[in-house]
């Protein structure tokens, strides 16, 4: 079963101007939110039939999507 493409700003609806300010400000985290998201396009596209994987590789970038995730929340809460 696959799900939506997790988008930061509908994830952390409480942090969505932080998203936007630091994104366009600071370098290194619109880096870490674009991998973010092309973590999360991937994992999507293997999901939804379009681009083949195992079941190993799937689990590896979901846990890599939430560890990308936790740093995006750790630098948002230092913000």
């Amino acid at each position: 079963m696959w799900m939506d493409h997790h988008d930061l700003l509908r994830e952390f609806p409480e942090f969505a101007q932080a998203i936007v300010t630091l994104r366009a400000r600071d370098g290194h985290f619109d880096a870490i939110c674009a991998r973010f998201d092309a973590t999360s396009a991937e994992i999507v596209r293997i999901e939804r039939g379009k681009e083949p994987s195992g079941d190993e590789q799937l689990k590896a970038l979901r846990v890599a999507r939430l560890k990308i995730k936790d740093e995006i929340v750790a630098l948002l809460r230092a913000a």
